[in-house]
């Protein structure tokens, strides 16, 4: 029976972690801590500015507004595309990098997403404008 290394050894030599993985992993850090920052001092008592009526007269208007919403959110994902894609296509090795990120995010599902923005935008935004924005990003 043959020895089990030399049938699975590989050619890939073994390397060691450099100053960009450093880079990255403090990179990560600083937006868990800026995330989780930002999650705590998310206040409960704030005031309630949006006030939803349930007249039928303003149905168009909320229809309108969930329109734009989509509109806006598509116009966002297609120069997205168009930049991520010609960068991907043009520089090699950007690709060797985006292409993983860009896997790796596709994964995350929505709902685990959405609360995260949404924490993060009313702490920066005014409420009423991070709501509207939130389902769009």
């Amino acid at each position: 029976m043959a020895n089990t290394q030399t049938i699975f050894r590989t050619n890939v030599p073994q390397r060691r972690a450099t100053l960009a993985d450093g880079v990255i992993l403090l990179t990560l850090a600083v937006l868990f801590y800026a995330g989780l920052s930002l999650a705590t001092s998310f206040g409960t008592n704030q005031p309630v500015i949006n006030q939803i009526f349930l007249s039928p007269r303003v149905l168009p208007l909320y229809t309108l507004f969930s329109v734009m919403r989509m509109l806006a959110a598509y116009v966002l994902s297609l120069l997205f595309t168009l930049f991520y894609g010609r960068m991907a296509a043009y520089n090699k090795r950007a690709e060797r990098v985006m292409l993983p990120i860009l896997d790796v995010l596709q994964s995350v599902p929505i709902l685990s997403f959405l609360p995260v923005v949404l924490l993060s935008l009313t702490a920066i935004l005014p409420q009423r404008l991070a709501v509207e924005l939130a389902p769009s990003c």
